[in-house]
């Protein structure tokens, strides 16, 4: 009986072994990938190489980007980008071609929310500031106050005080026709991913297919954008979305096209440069390339 039960399920059984070998390799290659990475990036802040530590993609619990009017044409900004961001915020833009400032603190979130208020904010006149510095007014109100967003309330005790913009916020920073990184502020670039949460309902044809939609999109969206250096649209799409480039004036000598990601830097980690643009194309003055 055994052996007939055996010759009728024998295929199914070595399925389940190969499947069960391969879950349990998997198990154990993680783990020995997360303990590389730990090894190899060892005194390093966990927030800096390993992003999702800091629970990015989890948009669902988040409330979103906060808008706030902070003067007559002075508004903020700030929090995680969460799902529907664009189509909350978009309305409550400046319009008639009205110039004005914003100020932008964000750890990231919702990658076509970001891209979307970046287009709003292209079409707009504009200017987009990350800064570490507050701002009073002539009362001595307090306006704005940096460095309380960070990455996540579970953040890390290093994170405390620091001025973020990154991941789509730094979409949403190339949408101003003049942007401003002043202070030791930390501005990041990476590639989008799909969230993990939504991997197992996709298959891989359809994940690649992805794939390549957003990175031509992401492409083009720069170009509109106003920014056509391959250097700095490259950035985008090939720092893996589970690591983070933190654009920094020391990289400037060896690619000097990163400069233009901003058009003013005042004391940028020591760094002072301005690159006068023709306002409301992002275009940088051809006397100055």
């Amino acid at each position: 009986m055994f052996k007939s039960f055996f010759q009728e399920t024998k295929w199914f059984l070595l399925a389940t072994v190969i499947l069960g070998v391969i879950l349990v390799g998997n198990v154990y290659y993680w783990q020995w990938e997360d303990q590389r990475q730990a090894r190899a990036n060892e005194g390093i802040p966990e927030w800096i190489w390993n992003p999702n530590y800091l629970e990015e993609h989890n948009l669902v619990a988040e409330k979103g980007l906060e808008f706030k009017k902070l003067s007559a044409q002075l508004y903020s900004m700030t929090g995680r980008i969460g799902v529907d961001d664009c189509e909350k915020i978009v309305p409550l833009l400046p319009k008639d071609d009205i110039p004005f400032t914003v100020i932008l603190e964000s750890p990231g979130g919702s990658l076509y929310d970001g891209l979307c208020l970046a287009a709003h904010l292209k079409q707009r006149n504009v200017v987009t500031v990350v800064r570490d510095t507050p701002i009073v007014d002539d009362e001595g109100k307090m306006l704005y106050e940096p460095g309380l967003i960070g990455f996540s309330d579970d953040q890390p005790a290093i994170m405390d005080g620091k001025v973020i913009c990154a991941s789509s916020c730094a979409f949403i920073f190339l949408g101003g026709d003049y942007r401003y990184l002043i202070g030791d502020v930390w501005y990041g670039i990476h590639a989008p991913r799909t969230p993990e949460d939504v991997q197992g309902g996709i298959s891989k044809t359809a994940i690649e297919t992805q794939a390549y939609r957003s990175a031509t999109g992401i492409m083009m969206l720069l170009d509109q954008l106003g920014v056509t250096h391959n250097e700095i649209k490259y950035l985008f799409i090939q720092v893996p979305s589970t690591s983070m480039y933190w654009l920094h004036p020391r990289d400037f000598s060896v690619t000097p096209a990163l400069g233009l990601i901003a058009t003013h830097y005042r004391d940028f980690w020591d760094f002072n440069f301005e690159q006068p643009v023709y306002v409301g194309t992002g275009i940088p003055d051809k006397k100055e390339n």
